[in-house]
């Protein structure tokens, strides 16, 4: 589970970046491991990635746009890196794409075998791991270019994706949608565009692909996209699911006794704060097995 934020400001040039920090604490707990956001105004179009939320707040904090696509990251393909923090930016002939999503794509090995025979190197590779969210990008920019037929692409999906006019330099259309098996809502009024993961808007209508168009300054449909989510069970087979998310809830466990043996040690109970230690060990020590197992299983 991650998260996906879109804010633009329709009527002048004011910062929406405090309306996007607002949006993410409404629903950080999709995910707070890796930061990404493209933020427009003006003079620029801007990129930035951090590993944690501290990085991409001061980067928030210290430049200003009136528009911004965010998202929030839960690791369930890859490890915590910037390389497989989103968006994801595809050049295809004079387009770029910023590309965000939200769910598992199933079908992601398959798809970057054939992508590869196309000559296609996905960004955030690392070893034998990439994204799969990359995946789906690819999928999808391939599709939308007349370069294949449909969107191969399997899994839960909500994604937004910015297309950029190279030579211009200049926004274009900014695409978004979902299956029914993810969530993204919107909001829109004279004043604000808005695409969250969370909040009480209406839910965008499930597989449609809808875009807001640039030129025109007006919200269009694409039309009926079928992105198919065949088998939910199949996720249990998702080795980077399980794993990862065991590694998460035992790294959550870490971090919240580690708060607690220092406020004990603040408040000056030094033996109770030695028996929280000993724990925060022995789950150490779980971690590493844990690690372990997904070393040795991925080794096959």
């Amino acid at each position: 589970m991650c998260g996906i934020i879109y804010a633009k400001n329709l009527i002048d040039n004011r910062p929406v970046n405090n309306l996007v920090k607002i949006l993410y604490e409404n629903q950080k707990e999709r995910g707070q491991l890796g930061f990404g956001f493209v933020g427009l105004n003006a003079e620029q179009i801007g990129t930035y990635r951090a590993t944690d939320e501290e990085g991409i707040m001061k980067y928030l904090n210290e430049h200003q746009y009136d528009e911004i696509l965010f998202h929030h990251r839960l690791p369930t393909s890859t490890r915590n890196t910037l390389k497989s923090t989103h968006p994801f930016v595809i050049e295809m002939d004079d387009k770029r794409y910023y590309f965000m999503h939200n769910g598992i794509i199933q079908n992601a090995n398959g798809l970057k075998e054939r992508h590869s025979k196309e000559g296609i190197a996905y960004s955030s590779e690392e070893g034998e791991d990439f994204n799969d969210s990359e995946a789906l990008a690819w999928d999808f920019c391939l599709w939308l270019n007349n370069k294949q037929e449909k969107v191969r692409a399997e899994g839960s999906v909500a994604f937004v994706c910015l297309e950029i006019n190279k030579r211009a330099s200049r926004a274009e259309k900014l695409y978004f949608y979902r299956n029914d098996e993810a969530q993204l809502k919107i909001y829109k009024d004279k004043t604000m565009l808005l695409l969250a993961s969370e909040g009480n808007y209406a839910p965008i209508k499930e597989n449609w692909l809808c875009f807001w168009d640039y030129q025109k300054g007006q919200m269009s449909g694409y039309g009926f996209l079928d992105i198919q989510c065949p088998n939910l069970f199949s996720f249990n087979q998702y080795d980077y699911y399980h794993y990862f998310d065991e590694e998460l809830e035992i790294e959550d466990d870490i971090m919240a006794m580690e708060q607690e043996r220092d406020y004990l040690l603040g408040m000056g109970e030094h033996i109770k704060a030695g028996i929280v230690d000993d724990e925060i060990e022995d789950l150490r020590d779980l971690l590493k097995e844990a690690k372990r197992d997904r070393l040795y299983l991925d080794s096959f």
